[in-house]
């Protein structure tokens, strides 16, 4: 009888544990993740008739962490450029980075969109052309968008960033990303 009780005890545990790990493989926005970006920046420093339209492109890399209601919270940094180039002044960038905290949830039947938005910092490198004495200017940002999920370890982002520097310059960007889960 103690025997029957064991086995009995064990395939009770076992399935329950196969459940827990089946619903933790719909959580499509779980765990640490990176992938690339590109999209349409515009960045109007102070002084400037216009905003700069170009092109963005960078990398991201973040940690989320999904509950069982699909509320999305995570960490998130990116790095890239956001190919400002002032022809008038002399200036473009040299790079970007940011981080940001990230606050969303996940819906749909299948649990594969996301909807998110983030606050978070970011810096960028200034480069007078001809002169050595680059600069850094940070701001904060602020932004949002859509995540779908392809499958368990692949998914497709728009997104759109405002970040303001002060001194009346500030930047929008609209996004596109490919975002790989590991």
């Amino acid at each position: 009888m103690k025997f029957t009780k064991t086995i009995l005890t064990a395939a009770v545990v076992s399935f329950g544990l196969a459940g827990a790990a089946q619903a933790d493989d719909d959580k499509k926005f779980d765990g640490l993740y990176g992938g690339i970006e590109a999209g349409l920046d515009l960045t109007k420093r102070s002084g400037d008739v216009k905003r700069d339209r170009s092109l963005y492109y960078g990398g991201i890399l973040g940690f989320r962490s999904q509950m069982d209601n699909g509320l999305v919270v995570g960490l998130e940094g990116t790095f890239g450029d956001t190919g400002y180039n002032n022809n008038a002044a002399g200036i473009t960038t040299k790079y970007e980075w940011s981080t940001s905290l990230t606050l969303g949830t996940a819906f749909g039947d299948d649990g594969a969109n996301l909807i998110y938005g983030k606050a978070g910092y970011a810096r960028t490198r200034f480069n007078p052309a001809g002169e050595n004495n680059a600069f850094n200017d940070g701001g904060w940002r602020f932004g949002g968008g859509y995540e779908r999920a392809i499958n368990e370890n692949v998914s497709l982002r728009l997104s759109g960033d405002y970040t303001t520097y002060g001194n009346d310059t500030s930047g929008w960007a609209a996004k596109t990303g490919l975002i790989f889960k590991f």
